[in-house]
């Protein structure tokens, strides 16, 4: 009997939608059986094309959410953990001819930002890959979107970044000013105070582990000369550093309002988003949330904002973190609390910044997570440390004989017998 069920159900359904018709006058405007207007799709229909545009379900608002938030981690994963040579390959967007005729993949400076900061997301329709493809004539009329004294032009070719530029600029802003300066000092040989392009390049691949390069970018015409025969002074290397630390920064701040905030005139970006840009790479998914939940519950409905200046100051103290973790040892080693206070302190003597007492509650609130008003020197100086190096600094090479050697030593600590020895063992 149960295999005539089915057939019931259809039948009866057929029978209902004859019935809707019949209790339908010929407009469908006047329904004579409730049940009607859900019988009939056809009303449905031509309700929906002659009223007012649907609102979007909230289980389409659900995917819709979904998939932001899985290619949102998707590419902070890529940001982080991926060769340098596949961030470019992701969120570089130009393909275009060189000089020479052969295609090249280019960064413009949004590219570049956006391959540095995490929760920005690429363009849809490009990735890994996929580029805008400019011939020579449309190549010719491109223009950047930066200013004229922006540090991007200085590098040539309308403000487009090569691979190497690209590695050239993510080394140095994750290294600290003090690291250049022993370096400069290292590699003067002849002790007059300057740098040829061949020292510099030294320089450079010893502080990257041969990751960077002055020698194949654009960046060694803007110091040494068309001719690359001019000498470059510490003053001068530190003058474009710090040129090129605050111009990324102020460019991040307003990609982030931008991005965040593009239906409101806001001039500030939250404590919550500030919060979320400072802990985007932390492992523990779980301290992350808290943390956040914290801020949110404190700053939801009392919103003041993180300004640009505060946002810069509390960069560049990251930017010396080292020297801040040598300062909070010795506070920590000498059974001193590291409250809001001696945090100010430390930045202002190591870092040379002026932290706002806003600035220093809303650190206190992402990081002090019982609330005693104490700073926990590891989780601190951990989740920055993570920030300061940006996409990468050191790539790490998957090697096929580590991971033969992993298996070995997972396969021979497995084995039946050497577990049987080791429980017969006297010694054990």
């Amino acid at each position: 009997m149960t295999r005539y069920i089915p057939a019931f159900f259809h039948s009866g359904r057929s029978l209902a939608g004859m019935l809707a018709q019949f209790c339908c006058d010929t407009d469908n405007e006047s329904q004579l059986w409730p049940g009607s207007l859900v019988l009939n799709a056809s009303n449905l229909v031509k309700e929906k094309k002659e009223g007012a545009k649907p609102r979007r379900s909230a289980v389409s608002r659900h995917r819709a959410s979904f998939r932001e938030n899985t290619i949102t981690a998707y590419e902070n994963r890529l940001r982080h953990y991926s060769q340098p040579s596949k961030v470019f390959r992701y969120f570089a967007t130009i393909k275009m001819r060189n000089k020479s005729g052969r295609w090249e993949v280019f960064m413009t400076p949004s590219d570049f930002l956006r391959s540095i900061i995490p929760g920005i997301p690429q363009p849809e329709k490009l990735g890994l890959d996929k580029y805008r493809i400019l011939d020579e004539k449309a190549a010719t009329k491109w223009e950047s979107e930066m200013l004229q004294d922006s540090i991007f032009l200085k590098l040539g070719t309308k403000g487009l970044l090569t691979f190497s530029d690209y590695v050239l600029l993510t080394i140095l802003l994750s290294i600290p000013q003090r690291h250049i300066e022993i370096g400069f000092k290292l590699f003067d040989l002849n002790g007059d105070g300057t740098l040829s392009i061949h020292d510099l390049e030294s320089l450079l691949l010893a502080i990257s582990q041969g990751e960077a390069s002055a020698m194949n970018t654009h960046l060694k015409n803007t110091l040494f000369g068309p001719k690359l025969n001019k000498k470059l002074t510490l003053a001068q290397f530190l003058e474009f550093f710090h040129e090129l630390n605050d111009e990324v920064l102020n460019l991040e701040y307003d990609m982030i309002l931008k991005d965040r905030y593009q239906s409101t005139n806001r001039s500030v970006i939250s404590e919550l988003d500030f919060a979320k840009l400072v802990l985007s790479f932390k492992s523990s998914r779980s301290e992350r949330h808290q943390a956040l939940k914290r801020v949110k519950e404190k700053y939801g409905q009392k919103m003041q904002g993180i300004t640009k200046a505060e946002f810069i100051d509390f960069f560049r103290l990251v930017k010396e973190l080292d020297s801040v973790d040598m300062a909070l040892s010795f506070h920590y080693l000498a059974g001193a609390d590291i409250n809001s206070k001696t945090l100010r302190h430390i930045a202002d003597v190591v870092a040379g910044v002026t932290l706002t007492e806003h600035l220093v509650e809303v650190i206190f609130t992402i990081f002090d997570a019982d609330r005693d008003g104490v700073l926990r020197r590891m989780e601190f100086i951990k989740a920055l440390r993570i920030r300061r190096r940006r996409s990468h600094t050191v790539s790490h090479h998957f090697r096929l004989t580590s991971a033969l050697n992993a298996v070995c030593k997972c396969a021979w600590r497995t084995l039946p017998i050497r577990n049987s020895n080791r429980a017969c063992s006297p010694y054990s």
